[in-house]
């Protein structure tokens, strides 16, 4: 008799837990639609910085966790004004500010295969939240962001210009490529501080503030207002991006030219595939939570640092818009690319 009362009274107080998460998850659920509701208004009306009430924040925070929601203001229907700042220069294509949730939710197809495909198992286990927790960043600014990956033919123009290494201070070189390569293919076999000394030669050319963007410039820029696994939907298709196995297009196992498959909302070509993309963020295996205007997260004897975008021969969860890998910044191997970043007067 008195062990059936007890299992009788687990019974009841599992189905009390289950009842009050399925209440929490509800109300969750509500207050964060009411937050995505909240950040329309605001973006519609221009106060990107107005903030969320502390029952809504926390509700988006918790729910954005689980579910792909939407982004605040919905998808980009319109690509961003074009620019150059010399004949010559890269073509930029201007980022509108705006709001959008970094980051994965916990059960996106392909967020744990490098997990439980890289053994041992227990070195891989503190990667497991990399593109976690999810959360709302606030890009305030607007900025420009290159229509493309810079090129063999612009890093060469860079490279040939007497005042290279005066501006840079490093030495100019021509990284080996395929015999095949063409002047519109991707520049790679880059390191993080050649992106950075051709962001500092164009800066020094133009008069123009360029470098690398964040981790969450980048995202926002590829997402384009999307909340899906790509920023054209939740499976890779055919011919959206050069992965492996993903386009007809180009299917060569190394970067190739820039271009090739249909640009994402705002207006820019490979986002996704091709190469993988230097951007200033050091790598941790999480998201920095404290992190919300879309600023770096950087320190000191920054070791790893981040990749984004995946490349030609990346397999499709590897090309995801959250994806995240944390190279040393001096790899300089086939598939690492530079995009650039113009900083833009605030309106």
């Amino acid at each position: 008799m008195g062990c059936g009362v007890r299992m009788r009274g687990v019974l009841k107080g599992l189905l009390w837990l289950v009842a009050g998460m399925a209440v929490l998850s509800v109300a969750a659920l509500a207050l964060a639609l009411l937050a995505l509701r909240d950040l329309d208004r605001a973006l519609t009306e221009g106060d990107i910085d107005r903030p969320l009430s502390a029952p809504k924040a926390a509700g988006l925070f918790l729910a954005a966790q689980v579910l792909p929601l939407r982004q605040p203001g919905g998808p980009v229907r319109e690509a961003g004004r074009a620019f150059r700042d010399c004949p010559d220069c890269p073509e930029m294509v201007e980022i509108p500010p705006g709001m959008f949730l970094l980051g994965s939710p916990l059960f996106e197809p392909g967020r744990y295969v490098h997990v439980w495909t890289r053994p041992p198992l227990r070195h891989q286990l503190k990667f497991a939240n990399r593109e976690g927790p999810r959360r709302l960043v606030r890009i305030a600014h607007p900025f420009a962001l290159a229509r493309h990956e810079l090129t063999y033919a612009e890093w060469d123009r860079a490279q040939d210009d007497p005042d290279w290494e005066r501006i840079t201070g490093l030495a100019p070189r021509k990284p080996d490529r395929p015999a095949e390569a063409a002047g519109n293919w991707a520049a790679t076999r880059v390191d993080q501080d050649d992106a950075n000394a051709y962001a500092k030669w164009l800066s020094a050319r133009t008069g123009q503030r360029y470098r690398i963007p964040t981790e969450a410039e980048w995202e926002y820029a590829a997402r384009a207002g999307t909340a899906t696994v790509y920023p054209w939907g939740d499976t890779i298709g055919v011919d959206n991006a050069a992965c492996l196995n993903c386009s007809t297009l180009w299917t060569g196992t190394e970067v190739g030219p820039v271009g090739l498959h249909p640009p994402n909302g705002f207006g820019i070509h490979d986002m996704i595939g091709n190469g993988w993309e230097w951007v200033e963020d050091c790598f941790v295996p999480w998201h920095h939570a404290v992190k919300a205007d879309g600023s770096a997260h950087v320190f000191d004897d920054c070791e790893l640092v981040v990749f984004k975008g995946g490349t030609a021969i990346a397999e499709p969860w590897q090309a995801r818009a959250a994806m995240r890998v944390g190279p040393h910044p001096y790899n300089d191997g086939e598939g690492s690319v530079i995009r650039l970043l113009r900083e833009m007067p605030a309106p």
